[in-house]
This record gives C-alpha cells, sequence and structure tokens, in this order.
C-alpha cells in the first residue's frame, strides 16, 4: 500500500457506510500483516504531514499508529512492544521523528494524536538501555523540555510547546505505573518546564492548561523536590495561583494537583493546610461545579490517607488535619449537598453529591467527633418543607453512620428512624431514594441501634416495596438483609431459636420473591440483591418455621421454579443470559434451604415418584452443570455442597457415579478460576463425608488436581484476584488423603512431589516479597493463602497415613523422606518463622502440622522439630493477643514438641 492509497483508505475507515468503512479496515489490517515497518512509517508520515487535505485522517493515522503498541491485555500489550523493539531501528527513528514533527501542528487533534503516540512509544523505549547505557529514546525528554523552555517565537512553536506539555504528561502517567527509575534523572528538569508552563507570568490558557495536566501527573516524581523547602514552596505557590486562575478548567486540574498531593506528600502539607483550608471552602461556596467538587476531593484524599494511617501502625504520623479542618469544612459541606441538581438521580455527578461522599469520609475518619458537626443541621432541615434541605438532612445522616459507634448513634437513630420511614412515600423521587438509602445505611453500620424493632421496621420495608421505583426497593432490599444478617449473627446456633424475625419470615420471604419477579427487577440490581436478602432471611429460620414452611412450601417452590428454567426458550442471548440469571438465584436460594433441612426430610421417599427429596434436587443440579453455565454452576456447586454435608455417608454416595465426573470435569476448568476453586472445595466436602469410599472414585479426581496444579498458567496472575486455585487444590490433596487411608498409596509420591513444589513456589514468593520495593499486598495475600492450603495438605498426608497404621503397621513411615520433610515442610516453616506478615490462621495451619509431627513420628523426627524456626511457631502460637484457639493450640503442640509451659 502507497501513501495515496493509505489515505484514502484512512478517509473511508470514517465512511458512515458500514461495508465501505469495513473493507477499508480489512485493507488497513492487510497493509500491516503485509509490511508492518512500511504501514506504520506511512501512518506517521500522514500524521504529520501538514498538506494533509484532511484532518480526521491524519488524526486517525496517529490513533491507529499508537493502537499498533498498546492493548489492554497485558500479555497482548507484551507481545506488541515486542513487534515494535523488533523493527529496523532506522524504521523506528523515522516514525519516531514524523510524530515528533507532528506535535508542531496547527490542528489540536493531529496534536493530540501525535502525543499519544510519543507516549506509547516512550513507555515502550525509555525503560530499555542500549549497549551504552543510555535509554532508546535519550534524545525525547530533552526535545520536549526543549519546546516547553525555549519555544519558537511562531505559531507552530506555540503549539508545539502546549503538545509537549501533554506529550509529557502522558508519558509521566505512563511510566508511573511500571515499576522503573528511567525518569528519575529527568524529574528536576520535567519539574521546572511544567511548573513554568503554569506561572502568572503565561499568557497562553491553552499552554497553562496543558501544564497544569501534566503536573498532576508529574507529581509522582517529585519526591526529591518535594523533600527540599524552597522547591517545594514554590511548586505549592504556582498550585495555588492556579487554583485562583480566571479559567475554570485550569482551576480544575490545579485542585486535582493538590489532591495528588495529598496522596502523595501528606506529611508535607503541614505549613500549608491552613491556605488550602481558606482556598478549598473559597472554592466550595463561590465555584462552578467542576471546580467545587475537585476542591471537596482535595479533603476526600486527605480523608482516605488519614483513615489509612489511624487503621494501622503509622497512626502515630497522622497530623489530624480533618479533626482540624472539621468545624470549618462541614458547615459548607451540608449546604453545598442542598445543591442538588433537578432530576437528581444515584448516577448524578455534581457537588452535592461529591460533599455527601467527602462526608461519609470525614465520618469514617474521626468517627464520634463529627456528630457535633452534623446532626443538629440534621435535626433542624430533617423536616423542612425545602425538599433540597430536607433530602439534604437525609443524606447526611445516612453519611454518617459509617465511623460513629453504635452506642453513640442509638440515641440518635430512634428519633430520627420514623421520619425516614415516612419520606419513604414522598412526593419526591429523591428524597424517596436517599430515605431508603440511610435506612440500608443504619442497618448496616448500626443495627444495635434498632435493636427489638427489627421486625417492625422489615414489615413497614414490605409495605412500601411494591410501590417503590427499583433503586428505592433495592435499598430496601438491603436494608431487610442487614436486618436479618444482624439477627443472624445474635446467634452462634446452626438452627437459630425464636428470634424477632420468626412472626414474618414467611410473609418477609414472599415479599423478596415478589420484588424478584417485578418487571423492571434487572434495573439497579434488585432481582439479585431481593435473592441475596432473601436467602440472609432464610438464614434465620428457627425450627417451626423450618418445619412448617421452608421443608413444605420453599423448598419445592425453588425446585419447581429450577426446574422451569430447563424449559424457557432461548432464542438469543439475551434469553440464554436470563435463564442463566433465574438458575442462579434459584439454586443459591436451594443451598440455604438445604442447609437447613434435618437429614430425614432429604432422604424421605416420594411414593409418587419414587424418589427422595434429595435425588430431585441431585438430578436438578446435574442439569445445571450440563448448561455450561459458571455462575450457575458455582451456585449448583454450592448447593450440591449443602446436600453432601446434611446427608450420611451412604445416602450420599448413591449420586457419586455420575457426580464424580462432573466433579472432574469442573475441576479441569482452571480457565474460570471461581468454578474451579469450588469445584476442588466441594471435592474436599465430599471426601469428608464419603471417608473411606472416596478410594473408588479418587484415581480421576486425584489425576485432574495433579493436572491443575501443574499447569503454568494456574494462579499466574494474583492482582486484584480472589479466587485462588493451588491453595485450593493443595488442601484438597490434604482432604482426600485424610479420607482413604490407607487408599494414598498410589499417589503418595506424586502428592509430596506437588506439596513440595508449592514449598518452593512459597519460598521464591517470600524472597520476592522481601526484596527491596518488593512489597505487593496482591501477591502477599497469595503467599499466604497458598502457605496455608500447602500445610492443609500435609495435615492431611500425615492423618492419613496415622489412619491407615491402624491397619498397616509402619504405614506412616512413607512420609519420613527428604522430599516431604527436610525438603518440604520444614523448609516452609523455616520460611514462614521469621514472616511477621503471616495471618494468624497460616500459623495455626503451621503449629498443627508441627504438634502432628510430634505426636505420630516422636523420637524418629525430634531432632528436626527442635530446630530454632519450629520453636519459635510455637512460641508465636503461645504468645499473648493470640486467639483463644491459637493459644491453645501453640500450648497442645508445645506440650507434643517438649518445649516447656
Amino acid at each position: 500500500m502507497d501513501a495515496a492509497a493509505l489515505r484514502l483508505a484512512l478517509a473511508n475507515a470514517q465512511n458512515p457506510d458500514a461495508n465501505t468503512r469495513n473493507a477499508a479496515e480489512e485493507q488497513l489490517k492487510a497493509s500491516c500483516s503485509a509490511d508492518a515497518a512500511n504501514h506504520l512509517f506511512l501512518l506517521s508520515n500522514e500524521l504529520q504531514d501538514e498538506s494533509a487535505p484532511n484532518v480526521q485522517t491524519r488524526s486517525l493515522a496517529g490513533l491507529t499508529l499508537k493502537n499498533f503498541m498498546t492493548s489492554k491485555d497485558h500479555a497482548q500489550a507484551v507481545k506488541l512492544a515486542n513487534d515494535w523493539m523488533a523493527l529496523n531501528p532506522e524504521v523506528r527513528s523515522k516514525i519516531k521523528s514524523n510524530s515528533c514533527q507532528a506535535l508542531s501542528s496547527l490542528q489540536r487533534d493531529v496534536q493530540l494524536a501525535a502525543a499519544q503516540v510519543i507516549s506509547k512509544i516512550a513507555t515502550i523505549e525509555l525503560p530499555k538501555t542500549g549497549p551504552d547505557g543510555r535509554s532508546q529514546w535519550e534524545e525525547l525528554m530533552p526535545l520536549l523540555l526543549q519546546s516547553v523552555v525555549q519555544p519558537e517565537p511562531t505559531p507552530q512553536g506555540l503549539a508545539k510547546k502546549q503538545a509537549s506539555l501533554h506529550t509529557i504528561g502522558y508519558i509521566c502517567e505512563e511510566i508511573a505505573s511500571l515499576e522503573t527509575d528511567c525518569l528519575a534523572s529527568k524529574s528536576n528538569e520535567i519539574l521546572t518546564a511544567v511548573v513554568a508552563g503554569m506561572r502568572n507570568e503565561e499568557q497562553d490558557l491553552a499552554v497553562k492548561l496543558a501544564a497544569t495536566k501534566a503536573l498532576s501527573n508529574a507529581l509522582e516524581f517529585a519526591n526529591k523536590n518535594f523533600e527540599v523547602d524552597q522547591e517545594r514552596n514554590y511548586i505549592m505557590q504556582v498550585i495555588c495561583e492556579a487554583c485562583t486562575c480566571n479559567n475554570e478548567e485550569i482551576q480544575e486540574h490545579a485542585y486535582q494537583c493538590l489532591c495528588r498531593i495529598a496522596e502523595l506528600y501528606y506529611d508535607k502539607l503541614i505549613p500549608y493546610i491552613q491556605k488550602l483550608l481558606e482556598l478549598t471552602i473559597m472554592a466550595i461556596t463561590t465555584q462552578k461545579d467542576n471546580v467545587a467538587r475537585q476542591a471537596i476531593a482535595f479533603w476526600s484524599a486527605v480523608c482516605d490517607t488519614e483513615f489509612e494511617m489511624i487503621n494501622s501502625d503509622e497512626e502515630a504520623e497522622c497530623k489530624k488535619f480533618i479533626m482540624g479542618a472539621t468545624p470549618y469544612l462541614v458547615p459548607d459541606l451540608l449546604k453545598t449537598m442542598r445543591c442538588q441538581e433537578e432530576g437528581q438521580d444515584e448516577d448524578s455527578y455534581n457537588k452535592s453529591t461529591e460533599a455527601a461522599a467527602c462526608l461519609a469520609a470525614i465520618a469514617s475518619t474521626i468517627c464520634d467527633e463529627v456528630l457535633a458537626h452534623v446532626v443538629p443541621w440534621v435535626q433542624q432541615n430533617i423536616s423542612s418543607q425545602d425538599w433540597h434541605a430536607k433530602e439534604a438532612a437525609v443524606m447526611a445522616f445516612g453519611c454518617i453512620m459509617d465511623g460513629p459507634s453504635p452506642e453513640e448513634l442509638k440515641s440518635y437513630v430512634g428519633g430520627i428512624m420514623d421520619t425516614l420511614i415516612a419520606y419513604l412515600v414522598d412526593p419526591e423521587d429523591l428524597v424517596k431514594n436517599s430515605s431508603a438509602w440511610a435506612i440500608m445505611r443504619i442497618t448496616e453500620f448500626a443495627p444495635e441501634s434498632i435493636g427489638l424493632h427489627i421486625a417492625p421496621l422489615c414489615d413497614k420495608l414490605m409495605q412500601v416495596m411494591p410501590q417503590s421505583e427499583p433503586q428505592t426497593a433495592n435499598h430496601l432490599c438491603w436494608a431487610v438483609h442487614h436486618a436479618a444478617n444482624f439477627v443472624r449473627a445474635s446467634h452462634e446456633s446452626h438452627i437459630l431459636p425464636k428470634n424477632q424475625l420468626s412472626p414474618i419470615l414467611p410473609k418477609l420471604v414472599e415479599c423478596l420473591v415478589t420484588q424478584a419477579d417485578r418487571g423492571d427487577a434487572t434495573e439497579a440490581n434488585l432481582r439479585a440483591n431481593a435473592y441475596e436478602a432473601l436467602n440472609v432471611v432464610v438464614s434465620t429460620a428457627d425450627d417451626e418455621a423450618i418445619r412448617t414452611f421452608i421443608a413444605p412450601t420453599l423448598l419445592p417452590m425453588f425446585g419447581e421454579r429450577l426446574n422451569a428454567t430447563f424449559g424457557m426458550p432461548c432464542l438469543n442471548a439475551d434469553d440464554l443470559n436470563t435463564r442463566n440469571e433465574w438458575q442462579s438465584f434459584f439454586c443459591g436460594a436451594l443451598q440455604t434451604c438445604i442447609n437447613l433441612m434435618p437429614p430425614e426430610h432429604l432422604v424421605a421417599l416420594d411414593p409418587a415418584s419414587g424418589m427422595n427429596t434429595a435425588d430431585k434436587f441431585m438430578h436438578l443440579f446435574l442439569q445445571v452443570f450440563s448448561s455450561q453455565n459458571t455462575t450457575a454452576a458455582q451456585e449448583a456447586l454450592l448447593a450440591v455442597g449443602s446436600v453432601c454435608n446434611v446427608l450420611p455417608q451412604a445416602a450420599f454416595d448413591r449420586y457419586m457415579p455420575t457426580f464424580s465426573g462432573m466433579l472432574v470435569a469442573l475441576i479441569a476448568t482452571s480457565s474460570e478460576p471461581g468454578l474451579c476453586m469450588l469445584a476442588l472445595t466441594t471435592t474436599s466436602d465430599v471426601a469428608r463425608t464419603l471417608e473411606g469410599e472416596m478410594v473408588k472414585y479418587s484415581d480421576q479426581i486425584v489425576e485432574v488436581i495433579l493436572s491443575v496444579l501443574a499447569r503454568p498458567e494456574v494462579d499466574a496472575q494474583v492482582a486484584q484476584v480472589h479466587d485462588f486455585i493451588k491453595p485450593a487444590a493443595y488442601s484438597c490433596i490434604g482432604d482426600i488423603a485424610m479420607a482413604i487411608g490407607a487408599g494414598m498409596e498410589k499417589y503418595l509420591q506424586y502428592w509430596l512431589a506437588a506439596l513440595q513444589q508449592g514449598c518452593e513456589t512459597a519460598k521464591r514468593l517470600k524472597e520476592e516479597l522481601s526484596a527491596k520495593d518488593g512489597y505487593d499486598e496482591d501477591k502477599r495475600n497469595y503467599l499466604n493463602a497458598l502457605v496455608e492450603g500447602i500445610f492443609d495438605g500435609y495435615v492431611g498426608v500425615v492423618q492419613g497415613l496415622k489412619a491407615a497404621s491402624a491397619s498397616t503397621v509402619g504405614a506412616t513411615d512413607a512420609f519420613l523422606q527428604p522430599i516431604a520433610v527436610q525438603g518440604g515442610c520444614l523448609m516452609l516453616v523455616e520460611v514462614i518463622a521469621s514472616d511477621e506478615d503471616k495471618t494468624e490462621s497460616v500459623l495455626r495451619t503451621a503449629v498443627g502440622l508441627l504438634g502432628d509431627l510430634a505426636e505420630t513420628y516422636g523420637e524418629k523426627i525430634k531432632p528436626m522439630l527442635s530446630a530454632k524456626p519450629c520453636i519459635d511457631l510455637v512460641m508465636q502460637a503461645k504468645a499473648q493477643g493470640m486467639e483463644a484457639d491459637t493459644n491453645e493450640l501453640g500450648h497442645w503442640a508445645g506440650t507434643r514438641l517438649g518445649i516447656p509451659p
């Protein structure tokens, strides 16, 4: 493809006719596939060509070029970066030169497209060094800085200055997300150039805005500058001046800079906090919405920082800025909450919603202290004839629920709750919705303040729900959810005695089912939350409710409803999603009900069908597994787990010839971590129920578990992940071993090899976390889960061998080999003994294993258990401040290891 053909294809790619557009897009893809280097060069040439007739074509060329180098998918992004670096250096140099030339364009869209291209290339090249130790694009930052500090005195020079500031901002934003210090040597020059563009002397507002945006991203690299008083003072002065600039957009981004400073350099704010309080209050009370929002956001950022400090070991470092600012800031936040827009709803974003969020953050930070500054205002305004004042008072009261102690809130909740309930039928929709939200917050954070009035409250909510809009009804479902949760948590027994909800439970369940069946229940997530609430309400059932309502009415009803879903017509994707959603809800409700059933109810035979209750439901759950719906399958697995836990051994064994195959298939779905992990935990439940009978089904199950553990992609990404597969797999090995005892002989060496591999992985993770700047919260959480799972696996193996020794003399000795002891579990003990960040649960599991080893092997292993890491762990478990269970386990293990009390 030549330049003219490329230009035509780019123009056609924007054609409103779909056929023309699609054909052009295919042409562009084919051109890139045929000769990527030439294609990308032509795109860069089009981007910088000021004689091109179409600005849109030039900017599209830039965006197409940028997309060659970036992807939201991490693996694809790495591949694209490698593809870029694989291009001929001369071609890359020409593309970079053209992109930098395009920064001088007088067309803003072209400038911004060029800035994005350069930032993407910089993100790839700057962290990479050549043979001389210099970065791959060493000349870029000096070139951009030169364009800012000494621009050419022409329109193109001014355009390049502005575009260069945008580019610097983009690069700083991209590089900040990487673990690299490639900008460290240039950070001072970057800040100097950017701050210079923000000064009052800069007359071009477009340049000043670009500089202010760039500073927000460049602050990440200003730590050395903020250590020097003079430099920090100058930066703060320039930002504060920008906060009072006569351009709203500049003001908005200047306040964003202050938010970043609150996050990054909180401890440096002391000399400026008074001035910042004055500036922000002025903006909140006098400026337009976008500026006021950012001024409020500064205090939200301070709250977030102080909240983290107060709730960690850094409390002594907290300067308590929020405590000092509250008497001056909160009155203006409350006034701002009265500035609602007409037609405002929960999705609205304006200064009144920002003020409410900030007030909630203040309450979480200063706790009881907030009440004196908010409650009198609420009491004064909650009965106002002006709906703005009334709604603001309702919202303010809901905002301060999370923070103050329930004891302090109790005296205020009683006097306001009746008003909130009355407002659920207010003529103004926002008042109704905010009142429902406030009730939800009360039941979540201060249910003690309602106490014995929970049933009357739920009764009133039931009366209002049918007439409420979906969002309001959703809040009321949550209120019921939290109230029922409070009742559930007030009792330790699995089946509750008669309680506050007992008299209204059937009616409450019926109401929630009706809400989920509403035609508009898909709005505001009402259907899902109605079923969530229903499940918690059902869990509060007493014996009478189970006998007279759950067993004879609710359980059959949900069974019939689940069965009906298999006949639902699915003509399109929406139909399929609807069916899958209903199956998930019904399986979840059935699981809750089954959990409460006495075993005799599940095994009771129905003369008409010849099946017992458990048979019917297992048949339904197996059908759900066949539907290949991940979410419904997860709920069905939980329900099967409930059946397994309720039924006696022999009664569940009858389902295993069919269900074991399902389990194997579900465990194999490691690409669906949640489903795979749940299949492993269900396997553990089954093993504990079947005990020795598990050996009939274990070959395929063990094979697939070992297969999953061997897959390198399993748990490869732990960031923002909660469903870890390998910890569950190791724990499952322990449960199977404990169940089958002597039957584990043929698996033992494979299990010990897998467990040792897990120990090696844990050791490597611990080393990575201990390295300088190596700490990572997600990795830390994974390590704790992994170690606990591995120890569970070892405990199960030792216990299983111990059980086997009752019939096979010397069975336990199979464990006494280096792969299991010195190179396995005791190596892991050494790894975690000095780990200060391990959870107490990990400590308990490790100490339990040490006690089991000492009790099982005695003198055979005593020298190894006398090592310092083993003694240290036991002493940690016995230490003051640990939970009673941990202390008890520590003393038991200490006795087995011969450690003096």
